[in-house]
């Protein structure tokens, strides 16, 4: 396999298409992890006029190869990075929190912090440094040949949040954790996670409810209230009830007049003589 994409990469290189021929010397490498495949690799970059990577293409040459380099080979990858240094400037991110990955023109360069300052191509760069949980940093270097460039972002971390959006009658007052946040209809921006939901309105039922609220994404809650018993008509109602009873009760137990037995069902009722009234 690490032949056949060799192969390829011979043949894309002389239809000079260099950058198809450094994916092809890439897989052949991660195949056989041959060294010598990386010099072909820097050879592409240099013919691209990309001496950032040509330059780092080097580092790793070395690492690989080891003490297997020869003299010659030394010298010939001295001679390369000497022409290279005078059109990359080598830079350095620090981020407050490690673990940011560092884009150049949108392709990886790192992770913060760095082991080493790595190469970037002169002029106009866009820096973009991404950590998962902050917020996205993007900014413009001008970078030129020979420098040194550090970077120092502070990552401001991304606090997880959603939206609610509460429909409810014209007069409902809406509360969101005990709040008054607005009446009849309310969105707005709230943590992730549960929070309690109220709706009210005079004569109606109150509702209540535990409202999940996902990060990033949007709840849609539509509330139509059922109208409650006012107190004034259970008092009455109640009061006509009582009056009721007690009408009941004095015609079926006038004094004078005996106790009369009977059944309910098998069983026999008595209910014995009646008390006289004073």
């Amino acid at each position: 396999m690490a032949k056949a994409q060799y192969a390829a990469a011979v043949v894309l290189v002389q239809q000079k298409n260099y950058a198809a021929a450094i994916e092809r010397l890439e897989h052949a490498y991660e195949l056989s992890r041959d060294p010598r495949l990386l010099w072909d690799v820097a050879l592409c970059y240099h013919e691209l006029r990309r001496y950032a990577r040509l330059s780092a293409t080097l580092d790793r040459i070395e690492v690989a190869a080891g003490v297997a380099l020869t003299p010659q080979v030394r010298s010939r990858i001295a001679d390369l990075r000497a022409f290279s240094e005078r059109l990359v400037s080598r830079m350095e991110v620090l981020t407050s929190a490690p673990g940011a990955t560092v884009f150049v023109d949108d392709e990886r360069v790192g992770t913060t912090p760095f082991p080493a300052p790595v190469p970037v191509d002169i002029g106009e760069r866009k820096i973009r440094i991404v950590k998962q949980g902050f917020r996205e940093v993007t900014r413009t270097e001008t970078v030129n040949g020979g420098d040194r460039i550090a970077i120092s972002v502070v990552l401001e971390r991304v606090v997880p949040r959603g939206r609610l959006r509460v429909a409810a009658g014209p007069n409902d007052v809406i509360e969101i954790d005990g709040k008054v946040v607005g009446r009849g209809a309310w969105e707005g921006s709230l943590l992730s996670g549960t929070h309690a939901l109220r709706v009210t309105a005079l004569g109606m039922q109150a509702y209540q409810a535990d409202v999940l609220v996902q990060d990033g994404k949007t709840r849609h809650i539509d509330v139509a209230l059922d109208p409650g018993e006012l107190p004034w008509l259970w008092i009455g109602g109640g009061a006509a009830l009582l009056a009721g009873a007690l009408v009941t009760g004095a015609l079926v137990f006038e004094p004078g007049k005996p106790a009369q037995q009977g059944t309910l069902g098998s069983y026999p009722l008595s209910f014995g003589a009646p008390r006289r009234r004073p």
